[in-house]
This record gives structure tokens, sequence and C-alpha cells, in this order.
């Protein structure tokens, strides 16, 4: 992943402060503008952050100046996204205050409050006298949530999960339905779940898609073999059908990004996410920002060797399930038994289930111990269709990962559940697009 670190300086820009923000705080900054534009966050942690008459925007690799027109265009959305964010965090809010946190000038925060209170984005609260007792009251201003939602839809082959949120993640509507996964299907659901959840077209900012496969930053799905697509084009497609932005990306990034905003992640800026369903993958979070790798092909794990696999000659073959994915659906499946059932009866120390779910346990906490020593995420989340059934022999793997590595870590079930992706897609398609 490319970042720019903005550290040069133009007398006619306005500087803000950064420094007020926390890491957490940060984030939607540098999330405007969805994968063109990421800012460091170390660069970030203090002092002042001057925009510049020109800005770098990633072109396949390459660094591009842009003109001045389009800089100042970033400025502004910039400072109301700096403005839009100190009122969702620190709200009841003065425009004075504002201006104050952020270094910014009264006319400019007040120019951009008018705009926020006109799209109702933001709301007036009313007056509140002088912190020191004299002057005049200040209007109060607060962050309204339903002002606008996103869409997130989680395909499969044979039927759908879609949900409709507010920008604080509040579920407005969901529902699961069979369907054909067809652009024009999707579209048609869309537009469907909006309508449920009492919001308009024109409400909402944009719509994402959890799919099973390799999706790269366009939206351009170059592999999904239980849908029948490669190297197909599924955002252009959306996109000629919809007024609102479309964001595509796979299920595990996706499910990462759900657990995250509304789920056992808790916005923790460093995550690793393992889903353990029909396939075995993971999505990592750093820093905030996915991790999608040269190819997007990150946080493949079911491709992951062992030294035994290594000595039997064990191979991955691209586009097939993998060694590990193998090995634990075999393991998984020895027992005649259904996943509830197996795993209580591990913990009721019968066979055969106990030593098929020891052979579980072991190889899983040796990806969590591999991906803690080479990560060191704030938190490990396991979710799938596997986790739902895995709570009794969670404290079992938390102590073999433990006894693996000496490096701290935390690992925790989803809590989204299947959920977890379209939770994730509305994310996507909302609060990490353009507000």
């Amino acid at each position: 992943m490319v970042r720019f670190l903005f550290s040069f300086k133009v007398s006619t820009c306005v500087s803000f402060k950064i420094g007020a923000f926390s890491r957490k705080e940060i984030c939607p900054i540098y999330m405007i503008y969805g994968k063109m534009v990421s800012v460091k966050r170390n660069s970030l942690s203090g002092g002042q952050f001057s925009a510049s008459q020109a800005f770098f925007q990633q072109n396949k690799g390459e660094t591009v100046m842009k003109s001045r027109t389009g800089s100042l265009e970033m400025i502004k959305k910039i400072n109301r996204q700096l403005v839009l964010e100190t009122i969702k965090s620190q709200q009841p809010i003065s425009r004075a205050r504002i201006a104050r946190e952020l270094s910014l000038s009264k006319t400019t925060v007040s120019a951009i409050c008018d705009e926020l209170l006109r799209s109702r984005m933001v709301i007036d609260l009313g007056e509140k006298g002088p912190e020191k007792g004299s002057g005049r009251p200040s209007k109060m201003l607060g962050f309204n949530p339903l002002s606008a939602c996103g869409v997130g839809i989680d395909i499969h082959p044979d039927h759908a999960l879609a949900v409709v949120t507010d920008l604080d993640g509040r579920v407005l509507y969901r529902t699961e339905t069979a369907m054909d996964p067809s652009p024009e299907s999707m579209a048609a659901l869309a537009r469907k779940c909006v309508e449920k959840a009492g919001m308009t077209q024109e409400k909402t900012i944009g719509l994402g898609v959890s799919l099973p496969g390799t999706v790269d930053r366009r939206g351009r799905v170059i592999r999904a073999n239980s849908l029948g697509w490669q190297n197909y084009s599924l955002a252009e497609e959306l996109g000629r059908l919809l007024p609102f932005p479309v964001e595509i990306s796979n299920e595990a990034n996706c499910a990462a990004l759900g657990e995250r905003w509304k789920g056992t992640g808790a916005r923790a800026d460093d995550l690793c996410y393992i889903a353990i369903g029909q396939g075995v993958g993971s999505a990592i979070i750093c820093d905030g920002e996915l991790i999608y790798g040269a190819a997007c092909r990150a946080g493949e794990i079911g491709y992951l060797l062992g030294e035994i696999d290594q000595e039997m000659s064990n191979r991955n073959v691209l586009g097939e399930p993998g060694v590990l994915e193998r090995k634990i659906w075999s393991t998984l499946s020895s027992c005649g038994l259904n996943l509830e059932q197996m795993f209580q009866a591990y913990v009721q120390g019968k066979e055969p289930a106990r030593g098929a779910v020891t052979y579980f346990i072991r190889d899983l906490a040796r990806v969590i111990a591999n991906i803690a020593s080479m990560l060191n995420p704030e938190v490990v989340v396991i979710g799938g269709i596997v986790a739902q059934y895995m709570k009794p022999v969670l404290p079992d793997i938390r102590a073999v990962v433990g006894v693996l590595t000496p490096i701290p870590t935390r690992v925790e079930l989803g809590s989204l559940g299947p959920w977890a992706a379209a939770m994730g897609a509305a994310f996507q398609g909302s609060v990490h697009s353009k507000l």
C-alpha cells in the first residue's frame, strides 16, 4: 500500500490541527478518498498539518500532481470532514469551539456548518450560555446520523444478506433472501432495502457488496468460483444501474470491517479476522486500513503450510481449496457429527470428537500464533459459520496460542455472526465513502 506524507506548506492554504484527534478519530479523514489517497497515521500524531495547492494522487503506482482547482477542492472536503468528525465526537459543540479545536477561521467553520445544517447531516441543538458566565450564548450543534444511509449486500450463490444502516451503524433494515447473483438482482435488492428502511436514493451515500472471491481495488472480480465470475467488472455493471457509488470487496475483508465497526473488534486499529466457513481465509487491518497485497490476495491463510505438509509434498493450487483449508475441514467432518454436537462432545471428553477437535485447535492456534508473531494485532477475531459453535473451545485455543507465542494476543469470537460481511459492506459503502 502506498501512503503519502503531506509535509509541505503554501502560504495561501489553511492549516489545521491534527493533534486534537486520536488515531481512531482521524481515520475517516484519510478514508474520504477511499483507496486513492491515504495519509500515514504516524505523521498525524501532533502539530500542524498544512494542505498544499497541489496534492498527490496514486495512479498506477506513480505520483501525479493535480491542479490548483483540484487541490482547493480537496482542502474543502478535508475541512468539511474535520468539522463533521469534531461535531460527531464532541457534540454538543459550538462553532467557536470547533474553530479553536481545528485552528480554522470562524468564517470557514461557519460556512461549513451552514452547509452541513442544510444537508441535515448536522442539527441545531439550541443555545447554551457562555462557559465563563459572561458574553452571548452559543448555538450548539450535533451530528444527525439519520441524514443519510449506506447499503451492504453479502452475496452468495443462491441467496443474499442485505442491511441498511445510518451513519452511526444503527441497522434500519435487514433481510435475508433467495436471489441469483446478477447485477440486476443486486440493484433491485438495494433499491428495495432503501425503501423498506424509510430512506430515499438521494439519501443513500453508497452500496457496498461483499462476495466470496478475490476482488481488486477497482471493484473488478478477479476470481469467484462459486459465483462463476472471472475478471468481471461488477462495480462498473452496478454503477450503470444505481445512482450512488458502489464498493466491492471480498467476504473476509468486509466481515473484518463489520466487526471493527460494530462488533468484537471495537474499532481496533490493528486487527486480524479469521473466517472459517465453507472456506478458510482472513483479513488484515493495519493502522486502520485494510491490507490488500500486491495482487489483492493478502490474508489467504488457507494456503499456509506446516513442516509435515512439506514432507508429504502437499501443494496449493490457485483457485482450489488450500492445504490448511482441506486439513481443517477434513478434521471437522471426520466425526460424523454436526458442528454444535462435535464441540460439545469435545468438552465432555467424548471420542472421536475430542481427538478431532484437539487437532483443529492445534492447527488454528498455530495460525493465530504465527499471525501474532508477524503482525502483532490488537485482537484476532474468529468468524464464519464454524465460529458460531466455538465458544466451548475458545479458552483452549487461547491457552495453546499463549504457549506458542510470547506476544500477548487477544483472541475473540466475532459478535455479528452471519451479518458481519453485510455490515462491513455497508461501512464501505457509506462511512468509508465520500460523505
